[in-house]
């Protein structure tokens, strides 16, 4: 799964905006209070850091999805080590 093009991006509550591969996903933050809301993601030399193994590799995909989809504005910040990964339940 992934480059197959099977993908969601999902926003919840005004700060949160959730990359799903399948059941495997992923929280990111975001700002609400300008327009258009801001997306943060990791700096590129952050992102194998910051991110579960599966997103390792895959920045520019996975940040072009989310540009294309989120409705907000991409910007980098700072990130705590794969503080995002989550897990669906189906």
């Amino acid at each position: 799964m992934g480059d197959d093009g099977s993908f969601e991006v999902e926003s919840r509550w005004k700060e949160q905006v959730f990359y799903w591969e399948g059941e495997r996903g992923y929280l990111f933050d975001a700002g609400w209070g300008v327009s258009p809301p801001v997306l943060y993601v990791p700096p590129a030399e952050e992102w194998d850091a910051s991110t579960p193994v599966w997103m390792h590799g895959r920045r520019d995909l996975i940040l072009s999805r989310l540009e294309a989809r989120s409705r907000h504005r991409i910007e980098e910040g700072p990130y705590p080590h794969s503080q995002g990964e989550l897990t669906r339940e189906v």
